[in-house]
């Protein structure tokens, strides 16, 4: 008996704990469900960069598309004499009260380096404003900035006060390592800097830096180029963007040009980008140009220049040196600025464009808005990475390049929100999202439905069921190509009926391309 009251003692210890283990489980998943409402409640626009948004149980014959700019056109051309050799491959774009401002590098026929400025209302038409602030040949009439900046990156920063509104990230005081590093120079207007002597970084990162006041952190972030121990991207991020930053002081400096000049950056700070096993043993990631995309909510993007360098025996006879090749642009997206998904499609490749071929292509940072199109402006070189060093080597070599087309400055022009869609062929699509709690009064889509296409929306409760007047049948036909289209019911019910409430959106499509969704008051 003493066994048996002993078995029936454990059993029920057991079913006790079973019943305990249910009753958390039960909790923590209605605890998982309640945290996602919460954090999708009140939707502003969104893009489609993962599946945050999207139920695969509930999703089929639709795929993710990234898409690369409709529309590539060169935009200024090296003209002046101070640009005789051709555009340095780094260059920036602020929008600022309607004028696009562009930053970018330039040699002149002597191999000097030269940091200036173009302007622009409709971000493809540029001038050369007379900035008068630099002698060059004897004149002050150019648009060159009287510092060297030519490893720079320029934003705009919504946190600082007026005076220093424009941002300049740039090395400075190559190649004493006392004082070489990053330095952060502000301005009020875009042109006249004022330079700080603090050395915010004591690395030189030998590449263009991106940055950014980040709301949703409420930091700045700074995006660099490092060696781990391929060329890489590292971040780092600060609440003070004037101090010193902090790093891995156990990390013995990476001498790249020798123990008597200034360090590289190796892996003093996080990596959150570097080539893997899906790349090309020969590919290496120059540049970020990392982007926080304001048109949406937790949108990043960055367009790293990707460097295919001409290393082993099948390139022997094509390399110029040690340090030579050819860039694409690439595109990865983000939601934090952390953690990146990079497409290892070119997104832009060296091709023919107005008239000339091109070797190289490098992104610049930033991009602004006109209507409906986003423009961005990468540097095209007809040569390879290695032929400037050719020049400083070969003086008959570098006169033969005067003479011919040096590429420039092209604008890359995109749809808004145009980046990444969610695709529906000939057979209809269906997207449906996670339980989403609403409390706008208005669907508003950023989508394409070709000639031959049509998409209708339906409104389902948390379990999937068709809300009574909200039916696929109920809405109208979306027939349109349009960045803010909004969604109607014919059945007169509106969607602030449902505010608050939790429930599904459910897209039905063929031929059409939907890039963003918003719930507007």
């Amino acid at each position: 008996m003493k066994l048996y009251s002993g078995l029936f003692g454990l059993l029920q210890l057991c079913i006790v704990s079973l019943l305990l283990w249910l009753q958390i489980s039960v909790s923590v998943n209605a605890a998982s469900r309640d945290a996602l409402e919460t954090i999708q409640s009140g939707l502003g626009r969104q893009l489609f960069l993962d599946d945050r948004l999207i139920d695969p149980g509930l999703t089929e014959n639709v795929k993710r598309q990234f898409n690369p700019p409709h529309t590539l056109r060169r935009v200024l051309k090296p003209e002046m004499s101070w640009e005789a050799l051709g555009f340095i491959f780094y260059c920036s774009v602020v929008d600022h009260d309607g004028t696009a401002m562009l930053y970018y590098g330039a040699y002149d026929g002597e191999k000097q380096k030269h940091f200036c400025l173009a302007s622009s209302e409709d971000g493809l038409t540029w001038e050369r404003p007379e900035l008068k602030l630099s002698d060059y040949q004897e004149s002050k009439l150019n648009n060159i900035f009287p510092f060297e900046a030519v490893e720079a990156g320029v934003f705009l920063d919504p946190h600082a006060p007026a005076e220093k509104r424009f941002r300049l990230l740039h090395n400075r005081h190559w190649p004493d390592p006392a004082r070489a590093g990053v330095y952060l120079s502000s301005s009020a207007d875009g042109i006249h800097w004022e330079q700080s002597d603090v050395r915010l970084f004591p690395r030189v990162p030998d590449s263009q830096p991106s940055g950014c006041w980040d709301p949703q952190t409420q930091e700045y972030a700074v995006y660099l180029r490092a060696w781990d121990p391929k060329r890489s991207i590292c971040r780092v991020a600060v609440k003070d963007f004037e101090t010193p930053w902090p790093y891995d002081t156990k990390i013995s400096p990476l001498h790249v040009w020798g123990k008597a000049k200034v360090a590289t950056i190796s892996r003093e700070l996080p990596i959150v980008m570097r080539p893997d096993d899906r790349d090309p043993e020969n590919v290496q990631l120059y540049t970020s140009n990392v982007f926080r995309y304001p048109w949406a909510e937790n949108a990043y993007f960055a367009f790293p220049a990707t460097y295919f360098l001409y290393q082993g025996p099948q390139f022997k006879n094509r390399a110029l040196n040690r340090n030579d090749g050819t860039f694409d642009v690439q595109l990865a997206v983000s939601r934090d600025g952390i953690h990146w998904d990079r497409q290892r499609d070119a997104w832009i490749q060296p091709d023919f464009i107005d008239d000339l071929q091109l070797q190289l292509v490098s992104m610049g940072t930033g991009m602004i808005r006109r209507g409906r199109e986003l423009h961005q402006y990468f540097v095209g070189w007809p040569h390879t990475h290695g032929r400037p060093v050719v020049w400083d080597r070969d003086l008959k070599n570098r006169a033969e390049w005067l003479k011919r087309d040096l590429g420039g400055i092209y604008c890359a022009t995109s749809r808004l929100d145009g980046f990444v869609s969610m695709d529906a062929g000939n057979e209809t699509g269906v997207l449906t999202t996670k339980p989403l709690r609403i409390t706008g009064s208005q669907l508003n889509l950023n989508i394409d439905v070709s000639g031959t296409g049509i998409a209708v929306v339906a409104i389902l409760d948390a379990a999937g069921n068709v809300i009574p007047g909200f039916s696929a049948t109920d809405c109208e036909a979306i027939h349109a190509d349009s960045v803010d289209f909004p969604v109607k019911w014919n059945s007169g019910h509106q969607l602030k009926e449902l505010a608050g409430k939790s429930i599904r959106l459910q897209f039905q499509m063929q031929h059409s391309k939907l890039y963003a969704i918003e719930l507007t008051e």
